[in-house]
């Protein structure tokens, strides 16, 4: 049987990131490269829903769905809540509130309205739980926030302060309370929390408990306290040019401020730009656009876009716009076929009723199995761009990317782009699993000193379909190359040295999880979650240091 090389790079990409003219580093997607000799240094399923998307040469309006798709968790909630950003269905009503306390009256229903309940994590070693509220006809007296950590069952209360009220006003700032991250018992992942709000009365009103889970918490404000404006929204998609994001509203008062807001696919980062506001008086209809180019980010086809705008009206009142989702379609060249699966979409051209199947299927497994081996879920449901032909790959893909790789993935933008390699199975099990795995990899990493062999080895260890004997081939490297020297971290070099990075790092990922086991495996991810540096993160989970790690693997290798 031929041999298959299916191996990754990462791309160093600069981009403007977030707001107030910052430039920061855009966080690195990762590449599928061609087939290269690792000596070489060089670099049963629901069924699902179709929609067939015909090609054009002219922009086309996207649909927009009328919620915006639930957040998953671990633990299951009232439905009312979602719980890691505290971001409600638009389409629910106020939430449920459980019993109050037993020396304590429940306070009335229109007494306290609550807008938003969020925990985030802030400045990279803290966490942040804040509750943004009305007081309609009761203030706040006091707040008590009370958490549980699951692991050990120990719970604490924490009197929060107060902040300026007002009957009938929201709450210019929200009662929060900070801790940090590093408070939380070694290997511990989540939190479970709820608010304690007392009436001047004396009666309370108790939030629904929720979980804040490191390994699946955003570190982003997406103010989802704010009311909603009236406006008419529009998305036009000019692929690979451009998408413009706008809406159109009559505000009673002048808008004097706008930003815009959006994540690619729901989630991971929030970017946020200044946008003009045309000049107009009060009553009259106000146009505010967006343009989405390649200035800001790689132009992927069917990323998911959510997007809304936050405004300010001249008496200093802030709104935001309805959220929307839209997909970036390219229509150009082919005819898609857009597939919903149990955790996936699919996007494919020319291909069969039973192949969009294996594709989806595949897919939706490998989601569930990354899940199991990684102990948390993905934040959003990933795109999957599937391309039948390597030359189809490269009329999309940029120049300077299009001879050397076969799938690229993002946690940023929440998927990957694929091309057609050596057979279908192979396509689905191996490439698009290596993709997968990188996306999870992302939701946790915080760090960037996370070493590439770990990266790619971890991602090469979890093929299904891979055929080559991963523990023969780096034996072959080591006795003609010697033991590399696993202490390097070298994430964001584009490291040309193959057989260290994937062939090794594959048989190194093989030892530890047959040797440590993956609940190990799972603790150093929980760690760098919480910001721990790699090589503590390690030590933390096994006892060793990655020097001792080295060593152990070169006896085990050499058996």
């Amino acid at each position: 049987m031929r041999r298959k090389f299916h191996l990754l790079h990462w791309l160093l990409l600069m981009g403007v990131l977030g707001a107030c003219n910052t430039e920061p580093l855009l966080p690195i997607p990762t590449l599928a490269v061609l087939p290269t000799h690792p000596d070489a240094d060089v670099a049963a399923a629901p069924e699902a829903t179709a929609t067939d998307i015909p090609a054009s040469a002219t922009p086309t309006l996207s649909p927009t769905p009328t919620t915006p798709p639930p957040t998953l968790t671990m633990t299951p909630l009232p439905p009312t809540w979602t719980p890691l950003f505290g971001r409600r269905d638009a389409a629910t009503a106020a939430p449920t509130l459980s019993a109050p306390t037993a020396q304590a009256a429940a306070l009335s229903a229109d007494a306290m309205r609550l807008d938003a309940v969020i925990a985030k994590v802030e400045n990279r070693r803290r966490i942040n739980f804040s509750i943004w509220l009305t007081p309609m006809t009761q203030l706040v007296q006091s707040a008590t926030l009370r958490y549980t950590y699951p692991s050990t069952g120990a719970t604490e209360e924490k009197r929060v302060p107060l902040p300026p009220q007002t009957l009938g006003e929201t709450l210019k700032n929200p009662i929060s309370h900070t801790m940090g991250i590093d408070q939380m018992p070694l290997h511990e992942d989540r939190i479970l929390y709820q608010w304690v709000l007392e009436g001047q009365d004396g009666s309370q009103l108790v939030s629904p408990q929720q979980t804040f889970k490191v390994t699946e918490a955003i570190t982003e404000e997406r103010r989802d306290d704010l009311p909603i404006i009236p406006a008419e929204a529009s998305f036009v998609s000019d692929f690979p040019r451009q998408a413009l994001l706008s809406v159109r509203l009559t505000p009673e008062s002048p808008i004097r401020q706008a930003k815009v807001y959006y994540t690619q696919n729901t989630g991971l980062v929030l970017f946020s730009f200044n946008v003009r506001v045309p000049q107009k008086r009060a009553g009259e209809e106000v146009e505010i656009t967006f343009t989405f180019n390649d200035q800001l980010a790689l132009q992927i086809p069917w990323q998911k876009l959510e997007w809304w705008f936050m405004l300010t009206d001249q008496n200093g009142k802030q709104w935001r716009t309805q959220p929307q989702f839209n997909e970036y379609s390219d229509t150009r060249f082919h005819r898609w076929t857009r597939t919903e699966g149990r955790r996936s979409v699919v996007f494919t051209y020319e291909r069969s009723t039973a192949d969009i199947d294996f594709i989806v299927n595949g897919t939706d497994h490998a989601i569930e199995r990354l899940e199991k081996m990684f102990g948390y879920r993905l934040l959003y449901t990933p795109h999957i761009v599937f391309y039948n032909e390597a030359r189809h790959f490269r009329a999309w893909a940029p120049a300077q990317l299009a001879d050397i790789f076969i799938g690229l993935a993002s946690g940023v933008w929440g998927g990957a782009v694929v091309t057609f390699y050596d057979s279908l199975d192979y396509t689905v099990y191996a490439v698009i699993q290596h993709e997968l795995t990188h996306l999870f990899q992302y939701q946790s990493m915080r760090n960037d000193d996370v070493p590439r062999w770990w990266v790619e080895g971890t991602a090469r260890h979890f093929e299904e379909r891979n055929d080559e004997d991963q523990l023969l081939l780096a034996k072959n490297y080591v006795r003609r190359r010697g033991m590399p020297d696993l202490t390097r971290t070298n994430r964001h070099l584009v490291d040309t040295n193959i057989g260290v990075t994937y062939y090794v790092g594959a048989s190194v990922m093989q030892f530890f999880i047959e040797t440590y086991g993956i609940e190990a495996f799972q603790r150093v991810h929980i760690a760098t979650a919480r910001h721990i540096p790699f090589d503590q993160a390690l030590q933390n989970a096994i006892g060793k240091t990655r020097r001792q790690l080295s060593q152990e693997f070169e006896a085990w290798l050499r058996r």
